[in-house]
């Protein structure tokens, strides 16, 4: 008997592992991997979760609401802490810094803000002027930098100690900035941007390192280094995602 092409009951409707091709699925069967929920985490009154991100030792989780909150979670108790600023619009990114002791969160107001997790008290507000939102925030040169993806085509830069700016990397030819990410080490920063292209900083000269695109890309929405930076991945909005070999001197 044939498999049919319709996703059957207890199915993830993913793509094609074999085939790699979208337009169809495979029976969960024959997937490597059978995932089981462990927890849904949820706190009443919450509109959406835009982005989640493990602390370096994999024990707390924090998400980013589109109520204005970032909520920590304990893996191994629940809740255990709630971070909210009057006057949030919504909370797009989350970060933790290289020591896991602050938590950088960027805003849709334009604002990007930096919690002390010992204290649980607001450290410091970036504020990125005519930014039309923040979309998301990255640690760099091991913690020295905060960079946020801008809705005017910026990533825009801080010094976390001091609170100053730092400049900004503008994109040519690009209305919006949606992801920023650092590699291992925190030099290079990548950014993933509307006009299809991501772009690679070296943060440590602020300069331009590379700029690529996929085929055919319609907008690039996410990016991610891989362990020990020779990878990169860009999630691109024509339903592929792109993984980029980088030389050897880069991350």
């Amino acid at each position: 008997m044939g498999v049919s092409d319709e996703p059957q009951q207890g199915d993830l409707g993913r793509s094609d592992p074999v085939r790699g091709d979208p337009g169809r699925t495979a029976p969960s069967s024959l997937l490597p991997l059978r995932p089981a929920l462990v927890a849904a985490l949820a706190v009443p009154g919450c509109r959406a979760v835009y982005a989640v991100t493990f602390g370096l030792d994999g024990d707390v989780l924090a998400a980013a609401d589109g109520n204005g909150f970032t909520y920590l979670w304990d893996m191994a108790g629940g809740l255990a802490a709630t971070f909210a600023r009057p006057g949030s619009r919504g909370v797009i990114g989350v970060a933790f810094d290289p020591d896991n002791e602050l938590l950088a969160c960027a805003d849709a107001n334009g604002r990007a803000y930096l919690w002390d997790l010992i204290s649980g008290d607001l450290a410091r507000t970036f504020t990125a002027r005519r930014s039309r939102g923040l979309n998301g925030v990255a640690f760099g040169l091991g913690g020295e930098l905060l960079a946020a993806a801008g809705g005017d085509g910026r990533v825009h830069l801080w010094h976390v100690v001091s609170g100053r700016p730092a400049g900004s990397f503008v994109i040519p030819g690009s209305p919006i900035v949606y992801a920023v990410s650092s590699g291992p080490g925190g030099r290079f920063l990548a950014a993933a941007c509307g006009n299809g292209w991501v772009y690679l900083w070296d943060m440590s000269i602020h300069q331009l390192a590379g700029a690529f695109a996929g085929p055919g890309s319609q907008g690039v929405n996410a990016v991610a280094f891989g362990p020990g930076g020779a990878l990169l991945a860009a999630a691109d909005g024509n339903g592929c995602t792109y993984l980029w070999q980088l030389s050897p001197s880069a991350p």
